[in-house]
Parts: C-alpha cells; structure tokens; sequence
C-alpha cells in the first residue's frame, strides 16, 4: 500500500528522527540515497526502507530493494513522491531513504586499536567538516574517532551524507576531554594537537609512536585543556596570508602523514 498522507504515522516518525533527542531515545538515524544506502546496507542494520516508485525504474534500484526486502528483513514502504519529499533533507532526493539502528557506541578501545592512531575531534560543528573527517578517517586506517563533547551528532543526516556510508563502517565514541586524556594514559597513546602555537611544522613531528591526534573547532581550535595534556604540537604551514585550512582538509594532511611515517 502507498503512503499518501503526510499524517500517515510513519511519516511522522520518520520526521521525528531530523532531532537529536528522537534519535539518542531511539538509537536510530536517517540515510538518503542510492548510493548511501547501498553502502550502508552492508552494515545490516536497516530497519526501514521508504522509497518511491522511482527506485524501482532502475536495476540498481530494484537490485537494493530485493537485497534489503530478503537479507535484512527490514520494514519497506512506497510512499508517493510529494509524501516522499516531506520527508527528505535534499532539494534533490533520489526516492529511497532509510532509517538505520545506531552502531554500539565502543566502551572497549583495547580491543579497537590495531594501527596505534586515534582521531579526537574537539567540538566541530559543520556537519560537512564531520562527515569528510569521518570518511577520511576510514580511508586512512585510523583506529576510530573520540569525539569530545560540543562535537556536533555524528548522526545528523548531513554528517550522515557526508561521511558517504563511513559512519556505520568505523568505531565512533563521544566522551569529554578528561576521559580523551585518561584513554590516552590508559592505552598508551601520545596525544599530538593541531595548533599555530608553539607548535612545529607536522612533517617534523614524531608520529612513529601510537599517538591520538586532535583537530579542534572550527572557529577557536583545541580547548585549553587538551593543549595542556598534548605531549607535542603540530601546524600545517600556510602561505598567502591564509588564515587557516578547513578542519577536514587539515584533518586529512595530518591523518596521512602519519599513514606516510609509519609506511616509511
């Protein structure tokens, strides 16, 4: 049967999950599109699927939608495209969005630390910033992501699309900058700050060593406190009287230096 109401009650679910508070009570999160379902498909952990009839004019499409309906057992729903819309954070949408069940936040690091390099992500708000961080973080091997408190939902459906299927894919914990410290005493990590003071330039750095990296907010960089706890400081020099690179584009150099150190 075909959703044609925006009353419908599962449309308003649905929209329920655009706030953050629904999605911690629930454990649950939103992707939209092809290509970010799929990817998350592989995860298992979709619980629902809506989509239009569109999905259904393609092989690809059809080919996720038999894949979802058969091995993940999950709730599938046709709505019609102007209920669809409604429920779309995209001008754009490509008829299929799916409500996903959170992966388990990680309490166990010890069992998570296999390359010897954790990413701490100090209070970034850009969704966009979060999601490429996210995703690159993947790409490079990192053993995970702390995320300190004020750190904007690394499920919020624009991290969600930005992170292209990483945030399902990659172990994520959020916790204040004390417990960020007490890890990195308690695994034997050597905390390294992004800064411009008293700070060398990053390809002088020592990254041979397990070590946590911290890529700090946007706007005022990595708190005090986390300054005073780092054990070596690090910048990327910029030329042109550039004030500074975007957090993910920082976070990306610093992240694959230390993939080169170790490579090397």
């Amino acid at each position: 049967m075909e959703i044609s109401s925006s009353q419908n009650e599962r449309i308003k679910f649905v929209k329920k999950l655009y706030r953050r508070r629904y999605r911690e009570q629930l454990g649950l999160y939103i992707a939209e599109g092809l290509r970010l379902v799929e990817d998350l498909s592989r995860t298992n952990s979709i619980c629902e699927l809506y989509h239009t009839r569109r999905l259904t004019m393609s092989e690809r499409g059809r080919r996720l939608l038999a894949q979802i309906t058969e091995d993940q057992k999950a709730r599938v729903y046709l709505c019609t495209d102007r209920v669809f819309a409604e429920i779309c954070d995209t001008d754009t949408d490509q008829g299929v969005l799916a409500v996903m069940e959170k992966p388990k936040p990680v309490t166990d690091w010890d069992s998570h630390i296999k390359q010897g390099s954790i990413l701490v992500v100090d209070r970034i708000q850009d969704p966009g910033n979060l999601g490429t961080i996210i995703r690159t973080a993947l790409a490079a091997g990192v053993d995970g992501l702390w995320l300190i408190a004020g750190t904007v939902d690394p499920f919020n459906p624009k991290v969600v699309r930005a992170s292209m299927g990483a945030i399902g894919r990659i172990a994520i914990s959020t916790m204040t900058a004390q417990e960020c410290v007490d890890q990195c005493g308690n695994l034997g990590l050597k905390l390294v700050a992004a800064t411009l003071d008293d700070a060398v330039p990053y390809y002088l750095a020592d990254f041979s060593q397990p070590c946590a990296l911290i890529i700090g907010n946007e706007a005022n960089g990595v708190q005090p406190y986390l300054l005073q706890h780092s054990l070596e400081r690090v910048l990327i020099p910029i030329a042109n009287e550039v004030e500074s690179l975007n957090a993910a584009a920082a976070a990306a150099i610093l992240i694959y230096e230390v993939v080169r150190q170790r490579q090397s």
